[in-house]
């Protein structure tokens, strides 16, 4: 089985989280949280956040971040 799906740069990532409603006040924070700890890794803290429903993996409303950011870093501790 072959792959096919691109890769994302971080700001491709950044404007795929936006397109499913998620509030990046901060880009450059976004970016430097993105790029080291990876898209994949902060994707398990905002599963709880997505609308189960959506088939766009779309956000709850007013869905921040920093909500994300936050679960991360209490988990870490």
């Amino acid at each position: 089985m072959r792959y096919n799906k691109p890769a994302l740069s971080i700001r491709e990532q950044i404007h795929l989280l936006e397109s499913r409603g998620l509030i990046i006040p901060d880009q450059a924070n976004a970016r430097h949280y993105l790029n080291n700890i990876s898209y994949y890794r902060l994707r398990a803290y905002w599963l709880t956040l997505e609308n189960r429903r959506s088939p766009e993996h779309s956000f709850l409303p007013n869905t921040n971040f920093q909500n994300i950011l936050d679960l991360y870093i209490f988990d870490r501790k």
